[in-house]
């Protein structure tokens, strides 16, 4: 989509809020395509009052838990940098998602008139139950397999030249999935292709939503071997005895999420442990004392291909910052929501 398109889009989309009575004039600029990835444009709304300036996150995908929780931790570093309130601008927003982005403070508008818009204290609409039409049931729904392809693509920026036998190893998938996959992203426009076996990324943040939204909803799930009970109660306790005893195991682990989080950045620490672990075996199980408990504090997940694991800090294993990401917006813990933002400000600049 070019420029003079995108700017056709968006201006589309603001239309409604020329027709509210307290607005005199949308004026809409994009940002420059040499600007950091966020925001996709600023808007200057003017009432008879003042100019509010708003800045203007886009999102086409189905925003679910971990894509809410991504915009209003989006929401709180827009707030914190540029001190402007955020306008999202989505396809369509359910009443729920919408009763929980306007609790956060989030404006919001979106493609079936659904709109949350607060201009300091002079100005506070809130439309719900606006319905979107139903989307095609027989939509396939994205496997784990692509949602891994997803993460590589991230994770390593090279792996646009790599070729699929490569890329396949890098996601844990086969061959053949990884071909379907990349032609997907294609297809979707995501990718585009620019050379043998070469392509470059143009989709960027449908890129990034999607794996998101799969991670939260598809591979999450896939991935998880069980939740338990450790002896140690301190998790800080538990780590170091996993650290020692998968050394010895020749087990490959990395925690995630706020652990993760603190380790890297002292932020967020959470109360449980959510890790990575390959493999997880029953041996494993009995020599760090894991007692089954769904509602236990350790959450083991399954590693997958080659770049779950990111580095050493504190002699502690942590996964890549994506991963503690993903992880971050799907504990959705109103502290865990503004480490993701720090987390995705800090070492997530894609």
């Amino acid at each position: 989509m070019t420029g003079a398109d995108q700017k056709r889009d968006l201006a589309t989309q603001l239309d409604p809020l020329r027709d509210m009575g307290f607005i005199r004039g949308v004026e809409l600029t994009l940002a420059p395509k040499v600007a950091d990835r966020r925001p996709d444009a600023r808007v200057k709304l003017k009432t008879p009052r003042r100019v509010f300036t708003l800045v203007v996150e886009t999102k086409r995908t189905f925003l679910d838990q971990a894509i809410t929780n991504a915009v209003i931790a989006e929401h709180l570093e827009v707030v914190k940098r540029n001190r402007l309130p955020l306008l999202l601008l989505a396809r369509y927003i359910p009443r729920p998602t919408g009763e929980r982005l306007a609790a956060a403070g989030v404006n919001f508008l979106d493609r079936v008139g659904n709109m949350h818009l607060k201009l300091g204290d002079e100005y506070h609409i809130l439309i719900l139950g606006r319905r979107e039409a139903r989307p095609d049931p027989t939509r396939r729904r994205p496997g784990p397999a692509l949602i891994q392809l997803f993460f590589a693509l991230l994770a390593d920026p090279a792996a646009l030249t790599w070729p699929i036998r490569k890329l396949a190893e890098a996601a844990g998938i086969g061959k053949t999935a990884a071909a379907e996959g990349r032609q997907r992203l294609v297809h979707l426009g995501v990718l585009r292709p620019a050379g043998k076996e070469r392509y470059r990324l143009t989709g960027d943040r449908r890129l990034i939503d999607d794996f998101l939204a799969g991670y939260n909803q598809v591979l999450r799930p896939h991935l998880l071997v069980g939740r338990f009970r450790a002896p140690e109660r301190d998790p800080q306790a538990f780590v170091r005895g996993l650290a020692d005893t998968a050394a010895q195991a020749n087990t490959k682990w990395a925690v995630t999420g706020g652990v993760a989080a603190y380790e890297i950045d002292r932020f967020y620490r959470g109360e449980g442990v959510t890790l990575f672990v390959d493999p997880f075996t029953p041996a494993l199980q009995r020599e760090l004392r894991l007692v089954p408990d769904r509602h236990g504090p350790v959450t083991i997940l399954r590693g997958f291909g080659q770049k779950w694991k990111w580095r050493t800090v504190n002699h502690v294993d942590v996964a890549h910052p994506w991963l503690i990401y993903a992880e971050l917006l799907h504990d959705g813990h109103p502290r865990a929501l503004e480490t993701a933002a720090q987390i995705r400000e800090t070492h997530l600049k894609a």
